[in-house]
């Protein structure tokens, strides 16, 4: 993969157009931990994208840690899971905002894999192309790796820029070896790819604003309503948009169970409190604190270098964000649990599900540090996913199947 161009944040208004005029589908990509900054920089590049008339969806397919919506100040609604897995019409989940239609991640779900490969998001390309639309996907570079559709182009979001020898440096190359182009590297600031001439495209001029902004109405009229070239509507009912014409109309599918974690908030905050030699005292300590203290503790392995010495991390708590971790830390204080200075604000957002049909103690005979956590069983928390590697090779050791997804539920 050549060098990819550079995209400082001050200057995507005069280069995101030519780069996306003739696409279809293209990825942007955050491969940063500070979702916030990538969730701006998403929504800049869509709103960049919409200028002109231009239809342009922004679809967030980070549902393991949703971050789209908090941006402009929405609330969790129906969205892309739910048009996928229940049948809710894109139409119902699509929200116009400063010109872009944007459908958020939606509802929880436990296939998330699932959701990436399912043939639907061919045709979904198929038809804003046919429209002449655009389709942006917010999306990690392990779930573009995973989508069914090639993508039209990829643009990362990185606030440093990317570093090609990285874990998702190398999942974009994979990616580009796919036959999908790296656009650019959306970055805070200017960084010329050395031996490159930068190229410049002229500034897009805000003539006629009142015009666009009258004409929006109309247009969401035009797109909702399913007015598309070769019968393909952009956000027509899900039954009717992602099926081939020659496919017969499905039966209405079951009303949906209910999730069994209300997707709410996304509680990736904890209290790391001690780290132990053995699993069974960290898991004394995480117990005392459940039984004791009312607090929801996690035990979480992490081994030191390739094949060194592992500890058993003890987290109390999951909360949605820093602020929030650090008030229950004060309480913990106050209330004598744990001296006052001890305790560390960490952002681990990754733990074990289990999905085998075994108990609590079953488990934690095989080794597996697992623990009751609101209706389920947890095993650890993660600070990234491959942080997460050596609990995955014990859980596959002992025959447990069990997948890795972000804390989610109320807030605390």
């Amino acid at each position: 993969m050549t060098a990819p161009r550079q995209l400082p944040l001050s200057r995507l208004g005069h280069l995101i157009p030519p780069l996306v005029e003739s696409q279809a589908l293209v990825a942007l990509v955050p491969t940063t931990a500070d979702l916030v900054w990538a969730a701006k920089a998403a929504w800049d590049i869509a709103r960049i994208a919409a200028r002109g008339g231009r239809r342009v969806a922004l679809v967030d397919l980070g549902v393991e840690e949703p971050a789209l919506h908090q941006t402009v100040g929405l609330t969790p609604s129906d969205g892309i899971v739910d048009a996928f897995e229940y049948g809710v019409s894109l139409s119902k989940a699509a929200q116009e905002i400063d010109g872009v239609f944007f459908i958020a991640a939606g509802s929880y779900t436990a296939s998330v894999g699932d959701l990436y490969a399912h043939p639907r998001w061919r045709k979904l390309q198929a038809g804003f192309r046919s429209e002449g639309a655009l389709l942006l996907l917010f999306v990690s570079a392990t779930g573009l790796g995973k989508l069914s559709a090639v993508a039209d182009g990829v643009i990362v979001l990185a606030p440093e820029g990317l570093d090609p020898s990285s874990a998702v440096g190398m999942e974009i190359a994979a990616v580009a070896e796919r036959g999908t182009p790296v656009l650019g590297v959306a970055r805070d600031r200017w960084m010329p790819t050395p031996g490159a001439v930068p190229a410049f495209a002229p500034p897009l001029l805000d003539t006629g604003g009142r015009r666009r902004r009258s004409a929006r109405a109309a247009m969401a009229t035009l797109v909702l309503a399913g007015a598309a070239v070769g019968g393909w509507a952009l956000f027509a009912p899900a039954t009717e948009l992602l099926r081939t014409p020659s496919e017969p109309t499905p039966a209405p599918p079951p009303p949906p169970q209910a999730a069994p974690i209300v997707h709410v908030d996304t509680l990736p905050w904890t209290i790391q409190l001690a780290a132990y030699g053995t699993a069974a005292k960290a898991l004394a300590h995480a117990d005392r604190l459940a039984n004791e203290n009312g607090v929801a503790a996690l035990v979480s392995p992490v081994q030191q270098g390739g094949a060194g010495t592992v500890w058993y991390r003890v987290f109390a708590g999951s909360y949605a964000t820093r602020e929030a971790a650090a008030a229950a830390r004060e309480k913990l204080w106050h209330e004598g649990t744990m001296a006052r200075g001890i305790g560390d604000l960490l952002r681990a957002p990754y733990s074990f599900v289990s999905t085998t049909d075994t108990s609590l103690a079953a488990l934690r005979r095989r080794g597996l540090p697992a623990v009751r956590w609101r209706n389920r069983v947890l095993i650890g928390a993660f600070e990234s996913p491959e942080q997460a590697a050596f609990i995955e090779a014990k859980l596959t050791r002992a025959g447990v199947r069990a997948t890795l997804l972000p804390r989610v539920g109320t807030a605390q």
